[in-house]
């Protein structure tokens, strides 16, 4: 049974919306950020924006154990964010543009972690960026240094089990 080209383009365009809804959004790459204590630090996060389409920005940050907390949420931000981080926290201004990076100010040694961010539009995960910052001891000087790895899509530790979860993006609310 030979198809007509409308038909095989509208399978081509079937089959590669579903490739998109199913794809767990893995990164390709993850960045390494550093800062001092005391200062801040950008975490990188962006997107190719879609006109006219429902974007949702959320980060978390992960502990040392595997467990993830919700940072900020574009949808939500101004819900209420952990002690650790609130009043340190913002989401870029821009995300509608394509910009969705996180500012963390008066960074803490225990900012030292990994963080995600998912980039959701219409209920598909477009990005996942896994960001690893790390806070020096030094006072007061400002970094937003970030250096792009070309490694593993999951960041490890040791092998550690809980960061091989850390490789998907979290399904919107």
């Amino acid at each position: 049974m030979a198809l007509s080209t409308e038909q095989a383009l509208a399978l081509l365009l079937i089959l590669n919306s579903a490739h998109l809804t199913a794809a767990d959004c893995r990164p390709l790459d993850r960045v390494a950020v550093s800062g001092s204590a005391g200062g801040r630090a950008v975490l990188p996060c962006s997107y190719t924006p879609t006109p006219g389409q429902h974007v949702e920005v959320r980060w978390y940050a992960y502990s040392d154990q595997g467990d993830h907390i919700l940072l900020i949420a574009s949808k939500t931000p101004s819900a209420r964010i952990s002690a650790q981080w609130s009043g340190r926290v913002k989401l870029s201004d821009e995300v509608s543009s394509g910009n969705a990076s996180l500012l963390i100010s008066e960074l803490r040694l225990e900012d030292t972690r990994y963080y995600t961010c998912d980039v959701w539009i219409n209920g598909i995960c477009v990005t996942h960026r896994n960001v690893n910052l790390t806070v020096q001891g030094h006072l007061k000087r400002d970094s937003t240094t970030a250096t792009t790895q070309k490694t593993s899509p999951c960041p490890t530790q040791q092998g550690n089990a809980a960061a091989q979860r850390r490789s998907y993006c979290m399904k919107p609310l």
